[in-house]
Formats: structure tokens, sequence, C-alpha cells
């Protein structure tokens, strides 16, 4: 409608204009624009109503549309990812990432993608502890390089996702904790380090005083040299062809945090070895012993290669003794005192075998193997590899935000395992996504419904069991016994095409592919239909997810069997048909249910707006389909039917079986997976699937099952560390913007008793909506403050209620505003701003301007 007035400009001076803000609301207070629409919105719900004017044009109707479908709000944090700083590797490639292990077995039958899945082994390029490194030996260098393997080491553990140990599940600790670990698995590999020499280090085989001797057991040019581990720097103080089988044997004892000197017998010096000082005196040798006297702690008398544990825990050792027997001659012993002591020993470098564990201080570490590899000709010694074998001693599960070798040091166990002493594995849980929760409920205790998120990502219930009586169900919301209720009441579920459907029939519509991700779902009531004798004969359908009204016009060409109209929902179009004739009302229709352009009998999946796809059928005790008597209902839920929802590893699919009492009560059984009773609880189990679903199953004595989901919008994935040395952990939380959800909530001018009652948007100036006018103090004026071209967003507040005004000076520039507010709103300011332009992409957002004095106008709206 076109409203014609007469508008007075007005010489708008500083005073007039702060006015303005004087309304029937109250002075402008605090509420500021760079805030919305926080203030409208609540637990993601629009907590008011847009009002427009019932004179308007419809350009206003068209501005708050646009405002309304765009409003955003930020969810809160649901997506959290924990990230390791300094020298650490997350367990995954560009190519490959980390997956769950699905819960589809008992605790230790449970097969996941394990780290060998991922990398065979990791270098320098995931870890900097394992970067290359020179030995400098007496004679020359030698370059060599470091690695971490993950070997096959039992059945299955060559197969992808065959494995069990080192994977990420949910299960049971020895502690009786059920929760998601990462395990390393009793009497199986941890890994296996290697030192590989780019050409094999060479040391002349000698005696004593440093001659060539094919019996000598000094290996001279590798003793008393540096060798970094895994970025830990160690001292060899002794390297020797073992006495008792000096042929293709090697032992190796390294000291880290040392210092070595020689002292003369009865001399005395003091050291500083990282943050202790030690004053070492040598207070008798023999032949083949010595023995000292360290901070005044007397060691006992030590022969070459043996240590002494001091009261800290540091260590004095001998790797030389020098007793010349004659008058004048030298009593001298060469030591080393340190933090540690670490001995390798290998008696037969021929093979790759070893029997020999790492030995640290005096302890054999259990669980350990080294394995040296060379050669040995009596003359020159020769090292090609320096490999330790780590096997777990005992199940190591490692819960969210704990260490391998703290776990395994809570377990009884030396933690020393981890050779080198330099690095860790930690798991930091498994990453947050966006999720909602999938469910199979009750709705009275002879229902069930499967609640799941259609293609525009809105929840809707579908009536999936009904319970006549014990081994007998229907599918749909009411009875389907003939005998007690009459087909038109019976609500039925309809998922195939040729199914007849009549009024208040539920029905799935699924366009798109599942599998390229392109799917969406729909679940529509058919709420009737006109005979096609009367005017303007319409169709209707409600939209489950929405609450909307579908009404489409019958055609007046429509016949028994023929198309009466086309449902368009999500990009896509279902043909519907008339099955029944037309000319009387509610007639039965069919529809294509998954958009291909024709009816058949196969039945439509639903597919969740995150990707899981939903078959239900009905099977009777013969295993046919019918719609009344069957024994069973059954849900097949796919995680995705998209691979690229997933990375490699295919999530679990779910069968839920659904039953009846003869009370009757509907149950459900869950298959494909196999869940887990945390201790303490009963009626209860819970598990994961590979997309890092979580699956809650609740079985209460008397009552129905209950069946949750909570489906992850992306696959959720464990956070698995290897680190050396000092690192430090973060975690960030992001929240997506999501729609704000707007319910009966659009009113005309004429509804709204008072502008300060509750909380408004409203839209189109004070000439065609008189709470508008109301907001900005009943101008004498209906246009005072307005400018052609412009318009205006300003915030209005009056105790705990706010109001946004959004209009302009004419109805176009009205629509501008709104769609300015509705896809630039993270723009907007302060109390108030103003709009001038012809696109929402080219129009200025600025702070109000002084309107000009004109001469009277006729202006239409």
């Amino acid at each position: 409608m076109e409203v014609k007035r007469t508008v007075k400009r007005l010489f708008a001076v500083g005073a007039g204009v702060a006015m303005l803000g004087a309304t029937a609301m109250g002075a402008l207070a605090a509420a500021d624009l760079k805030d919305y629409p926080s203030m409208f919105v609540t637990d993601g719900k629009f907590n008011g109503f847009f009002v427009v004017g019932e004179k308007a044009a419809s350009v206003d109707n068209l501005a708050m549309t646009d405002i309304a479908a765009s409003m955003m709000y930020p969810k809160a944090a649901d997506k959290k990812t924990t990230t390791v700083s300094g020298d650490a590797w997350m367990v995954g490639t560009s190519s490959k990432f980390f997956e769950l292990a699905n819960s589809n077995a008992s605790d230790s039958a449970i097969t996941g993608e394990s780290l060998r899945d991922i990398n065979t082994f990791i270098g320098d390029d995931e870890l900097q502890a394992l970067g290359d490194g020179v030995w400098a030996t007496n004679e020359r260098s030698y370059d060599y390089q470091q690695f971490l393997f993950f070997d096959i080491d039992g059945a299955g553990a060559g197969s992808f996702g065959s494995n069990t140990n080192l994977i990420v599940k949910y299960a049971e600790s020895d502690d009786d904790v059920t929760s998601d670990f990462f395990l390393a698995q009793n009497d199986r590999q941890i890994a296996r380090y290697k030192m590989e020499f780019s050409s094999t280090a060479q040391s002349d085989v000698t005696d004593s005083v440093g001659s060539a001797d094919t019996t000598g057991t000094y290996l001279d040019d590798f003793e008393n040299t540096n060798l970094d581990i895994m970025g830990k720097a160690y001292t060899v103080v002794l390297a020797r062809r073992p006495d008792t089988v000096p042929d293709q044997s090697i032992r190796l004892i390294l000291m880290a945090g040392s210092t070595r000197d020689t002292l003369l017998e009865g001399e005395s010096k003091t050291y500083t070895v990282g943050d202790k000082t030690y004053d070492v005196s040598l207070t008798y040798i023999d032949d083949d012993e010595a023995k000292f006297s360290v901070n005044g702690e007397a060691t006992n008398k030590l022969k070459v290669g043996e240590t002494y544990v001091l009261k800290d825990k540091s260590e004095v050792g001998v790797s030389e003794v020098l007793y010349q027997n004659y008058a004048g001659g030298i009593h001298s012993a060469t030591f080393f005192v340190g933090a540690s002591k670490m001995e390798l020993r290998d008696d037969q470098i021929t093979d790759a075998i070893g029997a020999y564990r790492v030995k640290i201080g005096s302890e054999d570490i259990d669980g350990s193997t080294v394995i040296i590899t060379g050669t040995d000709n009596n003359a020159t010694f020769t090292v090609s590899t320096i490999e330790v074998n780590m096997t777990a001693e005992d199940d190591y599960f490692l819960g969210a935000g704990e260490k391998l070798s703290d776990v395994i040091a809570k377990s009884g166990e030396e933690k020393e395992i981890l050779f080198g002493q330099n690095w860790d594995v930690e798991y930091k849980g498994i990453s947050e996504e966006a999720t909602h929760d999938l469910r199979m409920k009750t709705s009275g205790s002879r229902r069930y419904e499967l609640e799941l998120y259609d293609g525009d990502g809105k929840a809707v219930s579908i009536p999936v069991a009904y319970a006549e009586g014990n081994i007998n169900l229907s599918l749909g919301r009411e009875s389907q016994n003939p005998a007690t209720n009459s087909r038109s009441n019976q609500k039925q579920l309809i998922k195939e095409g040729l199914t007849p459907m009549f009024k208040d029939d539920y029905f799935i519509l699924t366009g798109g592919s599942a599998a390229d991700g392109s799917a969406k779902s729909y679940l529509l009531t058919y709420s009737g239909a006109d005979a096609v004798t009367k005017t303007s004969p319409k169709i209707k359908f409600k939209n489950a997810g929405t609450g909307e009204t579908l009404e489409y016009s019958v055609s007046t060409n429509s016949s028994a069997s023929g198309t009466v109209a086309t449902i368009k929902l999500g990009g896509y179009s279902f043909d519907v048909y008339a099955e029944t004739p037309v000319q009387v009302d509610d007639f039965q229709i069919t529809a294509d249910l998954n958009g291909d352009g024709t009816r058949d009998g196969s039945s439509v999946n639903f597919v969740d707006s995150y990707g899981s796809q939903w078959t239900i059928g009905n099977v009777t005790g013969n295993g046919s389909v019918s719609t009344e008597g069957n024994e069973y209902i059954r849900i097949d839920a796919s995680s995705s039917q998209n691979a690229d929802d997933y990375d490699n590893f295919i999530p679990s699919a779910i069968r839920l079986n659904i039953s009846a009492t003869s009370d009757p009560e509907v149950r459900a059984a869950i298959g494909g997976v196999t869940l887990k009773t945390p201790e303490g609880k009963t009626e209860v189990s819970y598990g994961y699937t590979s997309m890092g679903a979580f699956i809650t199953f609740n079985e209460p004595a008397s009552d129905p099952d209950e069946f949750i989901m909570a489906y992850p919008e992306k696959q959720r994935l464990p956070q698995v560390y290897f680190t050396s040395g000092a690192t430090t952990s973060s975690t960030s939380a992001t929240g997506d913007l999501a729609p704000v959800t707007v319910v009966d909530a659009t009113k005309l001018d004429s509804e709204i008793a008072s502008a300060g009652a509750q909380n408004l948007v409203v839209v189109g100036g004070p000439c065609v909506n008189t709470v508008a006018a109301e907001l900005l103090g009943n101008p004498a004026q209906c246009a005072e403050g307005f400018t052609p071209g412009k318009a205006r967003v300003k915030l209005f507040e009056n105790g705990a209620n706010v109001a946004m005004l959004v209009a302009g000076y004419s109805g176009a520039d009205t629509r501008l505003a709104g769609k300015v507010v509705a896809h630039r709103w993270k723009e907007l300011t302060g109390s108030e701003v103003e709009i001038e332009g012809t696109t929402q992409t080219d129009a200025t957002i600025s702070a109000p301007s002084v309107a000009a004095p004109v001469v009277e106008t006729p202006v239409a709206e």
C-alpha cells in the first residue's frame, strides 16, 4: 500500500538531534551495536519479536525476513585442540590421520589403527632429538642417522587396522577406569631405536697399552669419545671386547652429564658437573683396582668398567688403571663421575638378535634388548648400527594428559625402558568437534522415535515403532491394528515410493547422494489436500524440522496416478502423485521420495546433516516387510557413506533391533558395537566409533532402552605426541557461528501494546510503523531525523529490554539497511549508525549525520 505524506525537513541542531534519544523507552543507554545480535539471543533462540507496520509496504517485510534469516550467534566452544610446543611430533601426516579404534570387540580383542599404520618409523623430520650426528672417534669422524621404528610384532600387526598394540581405544584399564586410552600392550613392542652409520665406525683392537693385539680387549678409538643419543650427550668412557668372548663382541659404557680425568694416587681435585660439585681423591690403587673418596664418601675398590653409586644417585667409575710396580713407577687411575651410566653389550655382532638388556647404573632394564651389528677380524672392529628394542612389561594405559614414562613408573616398572631417557609419549585425549546427539528415545512406553537432524540442521523426531503386543510392532506413531484403529488415524511412517500415504502420515524425503556428501533428508507429514473441484485447490505438508507448512497448488489436470505437486526442499525436487481420485478432499498420494524423478518400491534412507545414514527396516517373523505384525524393527546406522568424512579406518555400522514386550512396551538391543559398562555403574554402557562418535546405551531394568550417539560434524581424532626434552601444552577452543532459531516471533505494530515490555527488532520508520514512532517519541512530522537515500539502525534500552530500529527514508532505504544488518552486522558499532548506498556490498556505514532543512515534499514509502 502506498502511503502519501507531507514531510517537513527540520533545522537540525545539536540539541534537537540529542533529543531523538529521549523516547518512550527512556534515554539511550549502554547497549552497543557491536554486541548485536547477542542482546536478542538466549540459548541460541531469538528472545523477542520482529515488528513491521500493518500499513507498511512489502519491502519492509523483506527487510525483516533478511534480518531474521541471517541472524547468527557464536556457539559455545565446541572444538578443542591441544598443541604441544617444543620438540614434539603429533602422530599423523598430511595424508594420514591417527584414528580411534571402534568399540567392536572385548577389551583385549579390540583392533585399531596403530602407530605403524601411520609411519613404519620416524626420524628427524618428526622429532629433532632424532637428528643426524657425528661420532668423532680417536681416528676419524663417522656420520650417523637416528630412527624410532614400529615393527610388526604380533599376529595381525602387519595388516592395516588389525593391531591391538599402540592404538587408542575405549577400554577399562588395570585400575578399573573406563575411558579412552593410548595403549602400549604387555609383551609387545613400544618402539625400536636405531643408530645407523653412513659408513661403519672403526677401531683398532689393542691391548691395555694401545698396542695392536688380536686377542686384545680394548677398542681404543671408541673410548673416551662423545656420542649424542636422541639429543642427550653421552661420553663413551669404556669400549671393550668382553674378556670371556673377545671375538665378535662389544661392551660400551656411556655416561651422561659426566666429567672424566686421571688422578695419581693420593691426588685430589674438585670438579663441577651441572649444578653439582665433586671433591675427588684417589685413595688406593693396585694392579687392577682403584678406590676413591668423593665428597668424603669412600667408594668400593673398583675394577675397570665398574661403578659405584653415590648417595646423591650419581656414579663414579673406572675406565683405566695404571700401576707400575717399581720404584718411581706411576700409580694412576682414569675415572669418570656424573649423573648416570648406561651399558650396551652384544656378544654376537654378526646377527640381529641380541642377548643383553640395557643396563642403567647397576640395573638391567627389563623389556630392553641391545642389538649392535658390525664386523670383527681381530684387528679392526667396526660398528654399523646400534639398536635397542623396547618391549612393554605391562599394559600401559595412557589416559588424557598422561605421559608414558609416568604410567610405566606408576605400574612399578622401569621408565628407563624408553631408551636414552630423553623422549616420551604423551596422550592429550580425543580432539573435540561440534557434535549433536542422535537418539532413539521413547514417546510413552509404547513408542520409539528416532531423533536426527534434517538437511537444514533442524532436529526431527521420526516415529519408528509402536508396540501393538508381544512380538508385534507397527512402523509409525499410532496403532496399525485395523480392528482397533482406522487407517486414517494410524500416522504411518512411509519410506517407500509406491506406498500410498493417508492424511497425517509421515514420510522421508532424501535428495542427493550420501556418498559424495550432497544428500539432504527431511521428515514431512501429509497435512491433506483440497479436492480439485474447489477453487484454487491446495495440497499441504508440514516440515517437521521447521514446523513450517508447505502449501502447493494442486494441478487442475490431476487425476489418479497423476502428478499433483512438486515439493522443493534443500535444492531438490520431489514429485507428488495422486493415488485415489482427486475429486475428494485428502486423496491418497505417493511421492518420489529420493528425488530421482521416478517412484519405486525401494526404501529411502535418512541422512543426518552431519553425514550418518540411517536405514529403517520393518521385518515380520518370516522375513517379509509389512506395516503391522512385525516381529522386530531394525535400524542400521552407518557413520558415513562419504569416505571424505573419515580418514582410512571405516567406522563401525550400528544396528538397533526394536522389539515389543507383552505389556506391551518397546525394547531395543544394540549390535555392531561392544559397549563397556564402567566400574560402579549399571544399566548403562558406552563406546566409540572411529568417527569419534560417542555411544551411550541405557538399559533400565523394566523400562524401554535408550540410545544416544554424540555424532561429530568432523571426525574426532586421538592426539598422541612423541616428545623430547622440555615441552609445553596449550589448548585452543573455537565455536562456530550458528543460525539463531526464530519461532513464532513476528508481530504487526498493532499487536505490540508497549515498546518497552520486550525485546524488539522494529523494521520501518514511524510513518508506517507505530512502534517505531513510539521509540522516536511520536514526532509531529513522521520523517523527522531521516534523510533521503539514507537509513538508520538505532538501539533503545529500557531496563533489561532492548529495541533495535531499522528504518530508512524510503522503503528501498529500509530494505538496504535490512540487508546490511543481515550480512555486515560485524561492522556495526555504537548506539546508532547511518547506512547509505545502493547495494549491501557498496553501502557505507557511518556515524549518524545531522539532517539539513528542505522544503516540504510529498514522499511515498
